[in-house]
């Protein structure tokens, strides 16, 4: 199999829509490798250290005893991509927390934290019978999903021109890789 640098958006999708609950280390790590990408426990593992990759929540099996297992947020496997994709442009490890830890995980929570809340909303509208204030409520929550994709939209933007602002200019190529641009 040709070892690719990273996955392309119609795998990334691909995945998100198996697995929208999260992923297992092992699942993350598989996607990438089953798909020619290389990628390893210890890359993830360091990843998480660094700060790069979302730490992975607990869950609970059903069944005695059976304990509970990490899951990787689906968000991770565009963000492992993402990495993958700027250390084939030869960005140093530090070079991609700059560009990562600045915005990135604040955004995507506040991103996660309104889907989650807009979807709520919709449930409790829906189960409300057909009435005046239900219609009314509907047309609430369609205006509260155009603002919030402005917000997001505009905070993207201006994410995007904050970390062009930031970005290092510098030659790519020639010398020996460093110890971290080695992951």
């Amino acid at each position: 199999m040709t070892t690719l640098t990273a996955l392309s958006e119609a795998q990334i999708r691909e995945i998100e829509a198996a697995h929208p609950e999260g992923l297992s280390s092992q699942q993350l790590v598989a996607v990438f490798e089953d798909n020619g990408v290389r990628f390893s426990e210890a890359n993830l593992r360091r990843y998480v250290q660094l700060g790069l990759v979302p730490r992975s929540r607990r869950v609970g099996t059903k069944g005695k005893h059976l304990g509970s297992h990490g899951v990787y947020p689906t968000r991770s496997v565009r963000r492992i991509n993402a990495i993958k994709k700027l250390m084939a442009e030869r960005y140093t490890i530090e070079e991609i927390q700059a560009k990562f830890l600045t915005f990135k995980d604040s955004i995507e929570t506040l991103e996660e934290a309104l889907d989650e809340l807009l979807r709520v909303f919709q449930e409790k509208i829906d189960v409300e019978p057909p009435s005046p204030r239900r219609d009314h409520l509907h047309s609430e929550i369609r205006t509260i999903h155009g603002t919030a994709r402005d917000l997001l939209t505009g905070i993207y933007r201006i994410e995007k021109m904050l970390m062009s602002a930031q970005a290092v200019h510098r030659p790519r190529g020639g010398g020996a890789a460093s110890p971290t641009e080695l992951l």
